[in-house]
């Protein structure tokens, strides 16, 4: 189950999904998805995929990206990410307009194309993630 943290905190949802598993699913394995903030943090961990989703692979703009340690404790990494991927995309004016509009489709390939054992590896709440992913799959 996927919830963002937000500015609740990764217990507090933690809780939620507890509770709504013993309402609706009790005893089925479940493993939490929960981004400190916002999944968009960890879309952020690998610069080189924004530029290949933005569509200029070999640009060296300054993404403005905050060092790789400080993406959990962005406010808003959704805001961060879409000025990344312009940034990237290297676009202007109307074609901006435009690409800014893709803004759902960027994040969608960013998602599918994340590289697990990447960059994003090195932050903690992914890395609890993985190991509760590791330890429902290991109890069934």
């Amino acid at each position: 189950m996927h919830r963002d943290a937000e500015k609740d905190g990764a217990q507090a949802r933690l809780d939620e999904i507890e509770h709504a598993v013993q309402q609706v699913a009790e005893g089925l394995p479940t493993v939490p998805v929960i981004p400190v903030r916002m999944t968009e943090a960890w879309l952020l961990a690998d610069q080189q995929l924004i530029r290949q989703v933005a569509g200029r692979p070999g640009s060296t703009d300054d993404l403005e990206i905050p060092e790789l340690h400080r993406l959990e404790s962005i406010p808003d990494p959704k805001d961060v990410l879409q000025r990344a991927l312009a940034i990237a995309s290297g676009t202007s004016g109307r074609h901006r307009k435009k690409f800014d509009r893709r803004f759902s489709s960027h994040r969608r390939l960013l998602v599918e194309r994340l590289d697990r054992t990447g960059p994003v590896s090195q932050l903690p709440r992914w890395q609890a993630l993985e190991s509760d992913l590791e330890g429902v799959l290991s109890s069934m």
